[in-house]
């Protein structure tokens, strides 16, 4: 337990690092508390750098406080637009802590801004698998990825191979590859939890 929590310190401190220092230039390296002599990047890390080096814009959060603090922001920035979650689990989720103007998406409605669960974030692209495996896919001008640090892979196999794993025969219809620098939308953002 004390090497996990270390671990999480370390990450949540070179994530951290990673987005105050948009000059990143070398990888930042995990070196493990065993004494095994191995050290293996993380792909949390390695992908922050990333996104920030492509001018992502990521929010980091490690609370439900910084969540809500985030959407807040976002959502004042475009006040008169209607938003919706790509997840019904993930809309009850927001609305339980006080984001109650977050609908669940629902295909006979338009909205202006879009709450979409990641699949996964994949570190040496900088780049974000969505999909509609976890409801209706709404993609309108301003899209907010929401995802957790567990989902970062360092590769796109890593990230297939995750995808396959985690819905079997069942795979989602639609599959979304996107990074920092699209343009098909007015404003994208990243929501990074530490879980």
């Amino acid at each position: 337990m004390k090497k996990e929590n270390e671990r999480k310190e370390y990450i949540i401190k070179n994530i951290r690092k990673a987005l105050l220092s948009k000059n990143t230039i070398k990888p930042i390296v995990y070196e493990p508390v065993a004494s095994n002599g191995l050290e293996a990047e993380d792909p949390s890390i390695v992908f922050v750098e990333n996104f920030v080096k492509s001018n992502g814009n990521i929010m980091y959060s490690t609370s439900v406080n910084e969540i809500k603090s985030h959407l807040c922001t976002i959502f004042d920035n475009f006040p008169n637009y209607s938003v919706c979650c790509c997840s019904d689990t993930l809309t009850k989720y927001f609305n339980s802590i006080g984001l109650n103007q977050i609908a669940p998406s629902s295909k006979e409605e338009y909205y202006d801004i879009a709450i979409v669960p990641c699949e996964s974030i994949i570190a040496d692209r900088a780049s974000i698998l969505i999909s509609n495996g976890q409801g209706h896919l709404t993609i309108p001008k301003v899209i907010v990825l929401f995802a957790f640090t567990s989902q970062a892979t360092m590769t796109w196999k890593d990230a297939s191979n995750r995808i396959k794993t985690q819905y079997n025969d069942n795979m989602p219809e639609q599959m979304i590859l996107l990074d920092a620098n699209n343009k098909s939308f007015e404003q994208v953002y990243l929501l990074l939890i530490e879980d």
